[in-house]
This record gives structure tokens, sequence and C-alpha cells, in this order.
């Protein structure tokens, strides 16, 4: 994969005669052209793969287990033990022997964290093997009564054949890592759509081997084929992005980082970093194993919560990876200003995307649901539950925005511990919510709480993340307000005709009409928010439409 070109150094010096921070936000956004797009094909194909195994579990005991288990080896990694530790902290870390071109203290740093990584992973991970399982049987269904002690059992033995993929997934954090600090980010956003590619392979496989129409028992053979096949699509996964890093010339080989003192120093900076990994992914934990109290729950939620991941993985995240080495140059070298002006720009246009995607969510919810829900989910109750899913978890696209953005400026500036705190809000916050919804919801009533839940926790503590940053950053020219007053206006025109078409086209029976409902509802959306987003005079529209200038080298393709 080739980077995005930087710009053309003018006459006088200067790029193109921008400000500085105008600049770097310019080149970051530029950056995350490619992020974005192989981000949304990730996540559209792993929107799909939750789709593919609603279709041939369905909202069953086995498709709540499996999904619930599936998810654990990810959140074990990206967020009990590593989670924003190699984009956010090995990045600036490796930056400066990236701008050396000293291929080899990028493999020693690399390849010092992929093995203490693996090291801490052999303890953690039998833990999860014995304790996690048990969260569904503390939260099966009432109607299931009696089925929390098989469901134990059938999430253990899936769980064995997952935990591999914890060690893969090092792998792959530690490329995407590598390959992020030379600035090449097409590859590491890619190659996730491999490993869900092959998932649904797996699940395509498995429907046409055990067909389930008369609902009979779980075989062996089933288990073994989704654990296995599963574990076997992460690996590729892994391969891929090690050779990633091959190419741009590290050779990722597990090193004794501990050893490392410059590691050693990362590691110690991170640890507050890992707390706040930690108490996210349990976070999620908790959730799904709450959401295992409804019918088809787990699968369901996590449907509508693909959705909140896809708006941030692919609108904000890849914003935040661009202009993660500007801020971290810009607080280096003590340009307090560069540095509040290039975050403010980068989270006012993160905010242009966001909110208007928090507000289509909500209003589409239904007809989402129906277009997503398909096989074995498509039954009234499966609909139900993403449906009611998604309408609750719809504000949590502009919290999660918001609080990412937060997080890799602390990141940059080599604070961790402040993200720590705001984590910390966040999950009590949600955390209070599940446990009142468990007492007193039920059904899709309870997967509603659930939702409303966790985007109140993402919305607190985006307003303390953002809050406590605000007091720390030298101010300058550039001031977040008017965006945030112009994306709310053309947001509030945009509402009105994407809930009239979608009413409008719901009418029409069937899986086309609600594909036209979302499709027709989608483009109006869009056509009207950029209307009112031009007729204010937007500067995001100008730096997308310089963005997409910036696409390609000057000479052509290379």
């Amino acid at each position: 994969m080739t980077s995005v070109e930087r710009p053309p150094v003018a006459a006088d010096g200067g790029r193109e005669h921008l400000e500085p921070a105008a600049t770097d936000v310019s080149v970051a956004a530029a950056d995350s052209v490619t992020v974005a797009g192989w981000t949304l094909v990730s996540r559209v194909t792993g929107l799909l793969r939750i789709a593919a195994i609603g279709a041939v579990l369905g909202p069953t005991v086995l498709g709540n287990t499996f999904q619930f288990t599936n998810a654990l080896p990810n959140l074990i990694y990206y967020g009990l033990l590593a989670g924003s530790l190699f984009p956010s902290l090995l990045v600036p870390a490796l930056v400066h022997h990236a701008d050396a071109a000293d291929r080899r203290a990028c493999e020693r740093l690399a390849g010092g964290f992929l093995g203490a990584t693996a090291v801490a992973l052999a303890v953690v991970v039998p833990l999860a093997v014995l304790a996690a399982p048990q969260l569904l049987g503390t939260t099966a269904p009432p109607g299931q009564a009696g089925l929390g002690g098989g469901q134990v059992g059938m999430a253990r033995l899936l769980f064995l054949m997952f935990a591999p993929q914890v060690f893969c997934y090092a792998v792959v954090g530690t490329a995407t890592a590598t390959m992020n600090a030379h600035q090449r980010f097409g590859l590491a956003a890619a190659a996730p759509a491999l490993e869900n590619v092959g998932i649904i392979a797996v699940l395509g496989v498995t429907a046409v081997t055990y067909p389930h129409e008369s609902g009979g028992p779980v075989q062996l053979g089933e288990l073994l084929l989704l654990g296995l096949g599963t574990t076997g699509a992460v690996a590729v996964h892994a391969a891929v992005q090690w050779w990633g890093a091959r190419r741009v010339g590290v050779v990722l080989l597990p090193r004794a980082g501990w050893r490392d003192p410059e590691v050693r120093t990362i590691i110690r900076r991170a640890m507050p970093s890992l707390g706040q990994a930690g108490v996210l992914a349990l976070q999620v934990v908790a959730l799904l194993a709450a959401a295992n109290g409804a019918r088809g729950g787990v699968v369901g939620f996590q449907m509508a919560l693909s959705f909140v991941y896809l708006v941030v993985a692919v609108a904000v995240t890849p914003l935040a990876l661009g202009s993660l080495p500007w801020l971290s140059r810009a607080f280096s070298r003590g340009e307090h200003e560069s540095f509040h002006d290039t975050f403010t720009r980068s989270l006012g246009l993160a905010l242009f995307v966001a909110v208007p995607a928090a507000v289509g969510c909500l209003l589409l919810s239904p007809a989402l649901a129906r277009f997503v829900a398909v096989g074995r989910m498509a039954e009234d109750d499966g609909v139900r539950v993403i449906a009611s899913s998604l309408g609750a978890l719809a504000a949590a696209v502009v919290g999660q925005a918001v609080f990412s953005m937060c997080s890799y400026a602390f990141y940059a500036r080599r604070d961790t511990r402040t993200p720590l705190l705001a984590a910390a809000v966040q999950v009590a916050v949600c955390l209070t919510g599940v446990g009142a919804s468990l007492h007193f919801l039920d059904g899709a009533r309870l997967l509603v709480g659930l939702g409303a839940s966790y985007s109140a926790g993402t919305l607190v503590g985006a307003l303390c993340m953002g809050a406590m940053l605000a007091g720390r950053v030298q101010r300058g020219p550039v001031r977040l307000v008017p965006s945030v007053a112009r994306t709310g206006a053309a947001t509030a025109a945009m509402a009105v005709p994407v809930w009239l078409v979608a009413h409008a086209v719901t009418s029409w029976e069937g899986r086309v009409g609600t594909a036209a409902a979302v499709v027709l509802s989608s483009v109006t959306g869009v056509a009207a928010y950029w209307a009112v987003s031009r007729l204010l005079g937007a500067p995001e529209l100008a730096l997308l439409a310089g963005v997409r200038r910036r696409a390609l080298p000057q000479g052509g393709p290379s």
C-alpha cells in the first residue's frame, strides 16, 4: 500500500499557504481517507459477519453463546490488556525511530512490546477461560431455566478453541502500530475484512452441514467447526498484518521487552491506559452478558453496537490515527496553539460526521433492523431486539466520537491518567444503568435499558474528558462552538426529510421495500445535510474537498 502524498511545498517554503495547524489537519485527513475507505470495507464485512451469525444460529442459546465467546478474545486483547496501547502509545514512540529511518530500533521496540504482551497474555487467558463463561449461566433468560449450566459448558469449549485468537491479535496490534508509524494505513485497515469473510464462510459451511430446521440439539462437530474455523480466519488476518509490517522493513519477532529500558518506560506510562482499556472492556462484557437475558439479545445487541462501531471506525478513528503523529510532534516541539487548533479542527470534522449519523441511526433503527435481520434472526423477536438496541445506542455515536478523539489527544501529550479517570466515570454510569435494567426490565425493554445505559455513560465520559482537556491546552484562534452549531443546525434540517421518506417508503412490503427505505432516506438525508452545511459555509466541506484532491498524487495514480 502507498501512503497519500504530502502536500507540495510552495516556493516560499509554506505548504499551499495554509496555516501549520490547518496543514496538519489537512494532511491527517488525507491520510484518513485511505483508512476510512478500507475501514468501511472491514466494518461492513464485520456487520455482515454478525448478520450471518444471526441468520445461521438465530436468536437461540447457541447464537448468544457463540457471539459472546467470539467477542471475548478481541475484548481481552484490545481491552483488558492492550486497549489503546498500540495505536496511541506505541505509535508516538515508533515515530521517532521511523523518522530517523532506524529500522533496528523499530524492530527492537515493536518486538519488545510483542514479547511482553505475549507473556502477559499467557497469564490472562487461562483466567478468562475459567471465569468469563460463568457470566452466561448467571444471566440465562427466565424461560430457559436449567439451560444455564449447559450454556456454560458450551461457552467454555468454544472459548478454549477461541483462546489462540488473543495471541493472533497481539501480532495484529503490533503490526498495525508499526505500519501507522511509517505513515502506512491502508493494509492495516483492510486486513480485518479477510477475517470477517473467513468467518462468514465458516458459518455458511455450518449452515449446510448442520441445519437446525427441527430445532435439534447442538452437535459436537458443529461446535468444533465453528470454533476451529473461526480461529483459522483470525490466524490468516494476523499473517497478513505481519506481512504488512515486513513490507515497511520491520520484521516482527517477540523479544524480551521487559529488559529494554525504552520498552519499560513506555510500559510504565501505559499502565493507566491499560486500566482505561480494561474497565471499558469489562463494560462491554457486562453489557453482552446482561443481553443474554433476552432471547437473541447478545446477537441483536452486538449487531446494533456494530453500527455504532462502524460510524466511529469510519468517521473518527481514521482521523484520530492520522492526526496522532501531528499532535505528538506539536506537543514535543512546544507548539501549543498548533496543538489546540489541530485537535479542534479534527474534533469538529469528526462531529461533522458523527452527529448526523447518530440521528440517522435513531430515525432509521426500525428499517435498519429489518434490513440486517436475515435467516433465523428475521423473526419478529429478532428484529425487535435489534431495533430496540440500535435506537437506544444512537446517542453513543456522539459520545464515543468525542471520547475517542480526546483520548488520542491526551495520549499525544503522553498523559494516560486523565483518560483513565474519564473512563472510570463512563463505566460507573453505564454499569449503574445495567444493574437497574437487569432488575426492572426484561425482553426487548431490557435491551433498551442496556443501550441507554451505554449511551449515557459515553456522553458523561466525553463531557468529563473534554472539560479536562480544555483546562490543560493553551487555546489557539480556532473555536469549536461555531462548528458544532453549524453541524447541529444542518442535522436538525436533515432529520425532517429523513423521517418523512422513511415512513413513506416503509409501506412497501418485503426486503426490497426495506432496502429502499434505508437507501432513499440516507440519500435524502445526505443531500439535505450537505445543502444546509454549504449554505452555512461549513469549512468541513472545504476540508473534505481538499482531502479528495490529495487522495492521489498530482502526477496521477502510482
